[in-house]
C-alpha cells in the first residue's frame, strides 16, 4: 500500500469512530435531560418500598425462568425465516418446520411435567 492509501485509511477510519461516537451518545448529547422525582431512582419504579437492597443476589427461580425464556425466545427467531417464506415452501420444509414445532412442544411439555413453570 501507499503511502496516500494508508492516509486515506487512517482518515477514513476516524471518521467512523467520530460519527460512531456521536450517534453513540447522540441522546445524551441532544435530548432531553431527566428530570426524576420522589422514588423514580428507586429499582423497578414499582412505588412499593424495596423489600431488599437492588444488590443482592437472585433467586435459582428466576434464573429458571430467564432461561426458560431465552431457549424459547430463540426458538421463536428460528420461525421468523420459516413465516416469511412459507408460500414458497414445499412439503419436505413444511415436514422439517413441523418437526421443529413438535420437539418444541415436547420440550413444554416436559418442563410442564417436571414442574418447572410452577411459581413456588
Amino acid at each position: 500500500m501507499t503511502k496516500i492509501s494508508m492516509l486515506a485509511l487512517a482518515i477514513n477510519g476516524l471518521v467512523v469512530l467520530a460519527i460512531t461516537g456521536l450517534f453513540a451518545n447522540a441522546g445524551r448529547l441532544f435530548g432531553p435531560r431527566p428530570t426524576h422525582k420522589g422514588d423514580a431512582d428507586m429499582p423497578y419504579e414499582t412505588g412499593l418500598p424495596p423489600l431488599a437492597p437492588a444488590y443482592e443476589r437472585m433467586t435459582v427461580g428466576y434464573w429458571r425462568f430467564a432461561v426458560l425464556f431465552v431457549v424459547f425466545d430463540v426458538d421463536l427467531a428460528f420461525l421468523l425465516p420459516w413465516a416469511l417464506s412459507k408460500p414458497v415452501m414445499d412439503l419436505s420444509s413444511v415436514l422439517a418446520v413441523t418437526g421443529f414445532i413438535a420437539i418444541l412442544l415436547l420440550m413444554l411439555a416436559y418442563f410442564w411435567r417436571k414442574g418447572v413453570l410452577e411459581c413456588r
